[in-house]
């Protein structure tokens, strides 16, 4: 498997990015330019409501929901409508995920290919993997590094790759390396990528190491992308104004990458989904 490329591309042009605001009502709206964030949308629609709680977005138009009750849920959005699954609109995953509150709902990210990262407040970094071909977890609750409690927030994004935001808003850069050699590495960073992000609150990614956040100050919408081959930082683009009152602001995880869109993981597993477990299981220490 190669490693990332130097080159961002948007699978289908455009990043579905999923407001929900303060009563429970989400809404897709189109971004179309993604790789290069300027002030530029498409179609937006609302798509749902009782979405109270905690939103994420996964790759494909898989999402999770989390209820003020603690638990998570699995729904997919088929560019349409809701899929039915034995009557229902979701799959219950599984009880006791606390991360609705306010010093808990960003310590919670999904990466391209649908890895569930959590960060509590011990400092555990753990990843998670649902394989929906399967129905079941692959991997629950693997220990990816500890003591991580300088940070408040985490953003999961390429494969693998998860940031933490610290007190004073640095972004620091983990990530996993499943392309030097036969066996994945965990790599802890030595300095900060970024800094500047005290004030930003609903961060999430389209994959490829893009980010979307909200200045909570103004209410703007801001873009942000990380170039991990040529190591280059590109600065806040103010794509959206206006996105203050929102509960949660999430970007399907995969409308972006760096990697070959051949061998992405499709909807939980059937591609690439035995590479994720292989390179989860290697690189977790429990």
């Amino acid at each position: 498997m190669p490693g990332p490329s130097t080159t961002l591309s948007a699978r289908y042009g455009l990043a579905p990015v999923y407001p929900c605001d303060n009563v429970g009502d989400l809404y897709l709206f189109e971004h179309s330019t993604p790789t290069t964030g300027t002030f530029v949308w498409g179609e937006s629609y609302q798509v749902g409501a009782g979405w109270q709680g905690r939103v994420l977005a996964g790759p494909s138009g898989w999402m999770f929901s989390i209820t003020t009750g603690g638990e998570l849920r699995l729904l997919h959005y088929n560019g349409t409508n809701w899929d039915s699954f034995n009557g229902s609109e979701y799959v219950v995953l599984g009880q006791g995920w606390s991360y609705t509150a306010a010093n808990t709902r960003y310590r919670i990210s999904v990466d391209e290919d649908g890895v569930i990262y959590t960060l509590d407040t011990l400092g555990n970094l753990k990843a998670h993997y649902y394989n929906f071909a399967t129905q079941q977890w692959a991997v629950q609750g693997a220990l990816l590094d500890t003591g991580l409690t300088q940070y408040n927030a985490i953003v999961a994004t390429s494969r693998g790759v998860v940031y933490a935001r610290n007190a004073a808003g640095a972004m620091y850069r983990y990530y996993i390396d499943f392309w030097s050699a036969a066996t994945a590495t965990w790599v802890k960073p030595v300095t900060t990528v970024t800094t500047g992000w005290a004030n930003l609150k609903n961060l999430s990614s389209a994959g490829g190491e893009t980010f979307y956040a909200v200045n909570q100050n103004n209410g703007n919408l801001l873009w942000y992308s990380y170039n991990p081959v040529a190591k280059t930082w590109k600065n806040a683009k103010i794509i959206g104004s206006g996105w203050n009152s929102e509960q949660d602001v999430v970007v399907q995880s995969n409308a972006c990458s760096r990697f070959p869109w051949n061998s992405a993981c499709n909807s939980f597993g059937p591609q690439d989904g035995g590479a994720v477990i292989t390179r989860l299981n290697q690189v977790k220490k429990n």
